[in-house]
C-alpha cells in the first residue's frame, strides 16, 4: 500500500499491511529495496531488537550503508 506519512518510510501493521511512503521513490531502487525489506522484515520480527537485524543482514549484507544513505538523502528529497 502506498501511503503519505509526514515521518516514516514506511510501515507494518500486526494484520500484516505493509505501507510504503511515496516520496521515497524518489530515491535510487537500492534504497527502496532498503525500505521494502525493512517493512517485510517486520512481518517476522516487530521490534528492532538483534533478530530483525540479523535478518535483514541476511538477505541485505549491505543494509547499513544503505540506511546511511536514506537517511542523508532524506532532507533533499520533495515532502
Amino acid at each position: 500500500m502506498i501511503a503519505e506519512p509526514p515521518k516514516r518510510w514506511g510501515s507494518t501493521a500486526r494484520n500484516g499491511t505493509v505501507r510504503i511512503n511515496w516520496r521515497v521513490l524518489q530515491c535510487p531502487v537500492s534504497l527502496v529495496d532498503y525500505v521494502v525489506a525493512h517493512e517485510l522484515v517486520h512481518l517476522i520480527h516487530e521490534d528492532h531488537g538483534r533478530a530483525f537485524w540479523a535478518t535483514l543482514g541476511a538477505i541485505m549484507p549491505d543494509y547499513e550503508e544503505r540506511k546511511k544513505r536514506l537517511r542523508a538523502m532524506g532532507p533533499r528529497l520533495v515532502w
